[in-house]
């Protein structure tokens, strides 16, 4: 009796061990917002390093968002519209991974899935 207790124990802990491992892996998604030349929904009213920009950006997420992610970082990899204008894509593309109960309100706010 007593060993048939134990398997059945060692049984159910292995389908929730591996039910939470599923579930962890598919609730991240990556994120990315294709820049502008002053038009980012971020305050954009400096010359910024790139460690203070990502703060900015983090600012952003977090506060006024309240988006909680990781792994956030610029590549320049992005499409470059060659105009001036505030709406013109810089080439910059922001990229972090977030939780997937945060895709809404980041869609709402000019973020892409990262595919």
């Amino acid at each position: 009796m007593k060993r048939l207790l134990f398997v059945s124990m060692m049984g159910l802990f292995a389908v929730f061990s591996s039910f939470g491992e599923d579930e962890i892996g598919e609730s991240q998604v990556d994120f990315l917002f294709k820049e502008t030349g002053c038009s980012n929904p971020w305050s954009d009213s400096g010359n910024y390093t790139d460690t203070e920009y990502l703060q900015v950006v983090n600012d952003y997420l977090m506060t006024d968002l309240g988006v909680v992610y990781q792994g956030l970082h610029i590549t320049d990899d992005g499409y470059t519209s060659g105009c001036k204008a505030c709406t013109c894509l810089t080439g910059d593309v922001i990229r972090f991974t977030a939780d997937d109960e945060f895709s809404e309100i980041l869609l709402e706010n000019g973020f892409e899935i990262d595919e």
